[in-house]
Parts: structure tokens; C-alpha cells; sequence
């Protein structure tokens, strides 16, 4: 009898630690074509008195993806917007020729000439009337959602918007 458990006893030793290892449950995590850098929202108030203030949202995105990015849309509590892709440089120093608050410097792209490693600005573009495309949920506010060159579409939850200080225009 003793010597039935000391055969199995080195059999049962291998099997333990690989039967632990090999977890057939677990999940691949989906890796995202970019990461996010900053988001915040911004108001811009104009020069010229009586002029409406207008507040934009802007999302700082460092671009991972090997695929381009084809289309960015944004999903909040007021509403369904498409959003506006540009080249973001961050301003090393204040420059006179810049309005106090201005943080970064764009330049238009277009979406077949981002590489990886770019970093990207997204402002929804408020006042246009979008409808939600098919195969994207209704019910998923803050949410960033995008198309890469072959992909359908992928989602970026927004958990915290931050608030900067107001550029005032000359």
C-alpha cells in the first residue's frame, strides 16, 4: 500500500502546479490602439464684449496603434458627437504670441498619416446633428469610440475630466 503512494506521489507533484498554471477562464486583455494623456475641458472667452463663451472638451491621446485611425466619436451625457483629429505638440514655454492658457500647438493630419507614437488632440465638434452608428451600445456615457484601418468598433471608457484655467482671447 505504502508504495502505491510513494509512485504517485511524484505524478501527483507535476500535475498540481500545471493543473494551477493553466487557467482556462482567463482572459486575453484587449490592448488599445492608444493611451490617453490628459482629458479636460476648457473655456474660451473671447475679446469682443457680449460675445458668446464657448467651453470645448479636448482629449490628449498618445496614438500605439499600428493601424490608422479612421474615426473618433464621443459619447456623454448630452449627447452623441463626432469628433475633430488633429496633431497636438505640447508649448515648452509661454510664447507672447500664444493666448495665456494654451498648452498645445496643432496642426491638421489626416487620419492615413498618423504613425505610432504621434500624439493626437480630439475636440467633439458640438452642434452637428450625428446618429449613432450601428453595432455601437446607446447606453455607454463618457466613452470615447473608435475605427482603426480594418477594425470595428472599439471603446475608451473616460472615468475623470479635468478643468483648465480659461483662455482669454485678445
Amino acid at each position: 500500500m505504502r508504495l502505491k503512494y510513494f509512485l504517485f506521489l511524484p505524478v501527483f507533484s507535476l500535475l498540481v502546479p500545471y493543473g494551477l498554471s493553466a487557467n482556462p477562464k482567463s482572459k486575453k486583455k484587449k490592448k488599445d490602439a492608444f493611451s490617453l494623456i490628459e482629458a479636460y475641458t476648457q473655456r474660451t472667452i473671447p475679446g469682443i464684449p457680449r460675445a458668446p463663451i464657448h467651453t470645448n472638451t479636448h482629449f490628449i491621446i498618445a496614438w500605439m496603434g499600428q493601424a490608422h485611425p479612421e474615426v473618433f466619436f464621443w459619447r456623454c451625457d448630452s449627447g452623441w458627437f463626432s469628433c475633430n483629429m488633429v496633431k497636438a505638440h505640447k508649448i515648452k514655454e509661454s510664447s507672447r504670441f500664444m493666448p495665456p492658457g494654451t498648452e498645445y500647438q496643432v496642426e491638421n493630419i489626416s487620419p492615413d498619416k498618423v504613425s505610432k507614437g504621434d500624439t493626437l488632440q480630439l475636440t467633439p465638434i458640438i452642434g452637428r446633428k450625428e446618429t449613432i452608428p450601428s453595432g455601437i451600445p446607446a447606453n455607454s456615457p463618457n466613452t470615447l469610440f473608435y475605427k482603426t484601418t480594418g477594425s470595428g468598433w472599439l471603446s475608451f471608457p473616460i472615468k475623470e475630466i479635468g478643468k483648465k484655467r480659461d483662455i482669454t482671447m485678445p
